[in-house]
């Protein structure tokens, strides 16, 4: 959200993350990737190329995991634990 000054790193309006949404993702993150009992989760909110991307991982005895999802907070990715 905050870029150093002189940066050109890209921002975003806190305001525009769909923050409705990221109890749902969390949840479908740690329910629905084949992890395990969660251990840890993060949600991360970020727009590198443009577009807001609403990332969580989470972690759990069968591995990593993550979901993506666009700026409107729908699921576009899913990579299950490995």
């Amino acid at each position: 959200m905050y870029a150093p000054t002189g940066s050109t790193a890209t921002t975003f309006d806190p305001d525009s993350p769909p923050y409705d949404r990221f109890p749902a993702l969390v949840e479908e993150a740690r329910s629905g990737l084949g992890v395990g009992s969660p251990q840890t989760w993060q949600l991360t909110v970020e727009r590198l190329t443009g577009s807001l991307t609403v990332r969580v991982g989470v972690t759990g005895p069968e591995g990593a995991a993550s979901l993506e999802a666009n700026g409107q907070g729908k699921v576009v990715r899913r990579t299950p634990a490995h």
